[in-house]
């Protein structure tokens, strides 16, 4: 079975697992697709993304409910938690990038699978990752990235009112984390960044790997300007030399 046959079929399967309400068939669709064969990448950018964004806007459009929005996307949740051994598993055969970013969202904004599917991609890409999720008030996301040492900060909205909510927590970050780079998306994003271009990434993939070249390029410059501090601290010549011209 081809990768785009797995894919169709999938989603085939997990619309209609919403449509009968049925969690464990659509957990086990998931499960089953990755045992035969689907990337990690494809099941979350060709499956689950478009999947979930479906979702949203039937949601939005009251062609479902909320008991059955949550139904489904805890399935998803579930299966997406059940493959992170998998996660780790590539994350394991890739070179670490020294690189850490932190994962939010912000205050009353509960949807979170995306942001955790994005965590996800970064963890096989080989970054350090801090995934804090659902509903982080500002003031802890200041803490957390001074603690953990993030340079980077993703947060997601699922609405026009989280995306506006948005401004001030992002001018809340720049005013205590200057030098942090942050990085907005979600299906709050879907269909126009205007006032956000400057935040929103469009290709995950362009994003990471941009990021992988900056942070090489950076250890790089770090590490010779290691080598050029230590090279200053040495004597011309040997001790030993310099006591036997004694």
């Amino acid at each position: 079975m081809t990768d785009e046959s797995i894919t169709s079929e999938l989603l085939t399967r997990l619309e209609r697992c919403m449509e009968t309400h049925d969690r464990e068939q659509a957990v086990g669709a998931i499960l089953a697709a990755v045992e035969a064969g689907s990337s990690m990448e494809d099941l979350y950018s060709r499956v689950l993304e478009p999947f979930l964004k479906m979702v949203g806007r039937r949601w939005q459009e009251r062609r479902t409910t909320v008991w059955e929005e949550h139904l489904i996307v805890g399935a998803v949740r579930t299966a997406v938690e059940a493959l992170y051994p998998r996660v780790l598993e590539r994350k394991a055969e890739v070179e670490p990038v020294p690189l850490t970013v932190a994962f939010f969202c912000p205050p009353e904004e509960t949807h979170d699978i995306g942001l955790r599917m994005l965590a996800d991609r970064f963890d096989m890409r080989g970054f350090r990752t801090v995934y804090v999720g659902a509903m982080t008030p500002v003031v802890q996301m200041v803490d957390c990235v001074r603690t953990t040492g993030a340079s980077v900060i993703c947060l997601s909205a699922s609405t026009h009112y989280q995306r506006s909510a948005l401004h001030e927590v992002v001018a809340r970050l720049h005013e205590s984390l200057p030098q942090v780079r942050i990085v907005v998306g979600g299906p709050a994003f879907a269909h126009s960044d205007r006032g956000w271009e400057q935040y929103v990434v469009h290709s995950v993939e362009s994003l990471l790997d941009k990021l992988v070249e900056e942070a090489q390029a950076g250890a790089v410059a770090a590490a010779a300007a290691q080598g050029s501090a230590a090279g200053a601290g040495k004597p011309l010549v040997p001790a030993d030399e310099e006591r036997s011209d004694a």
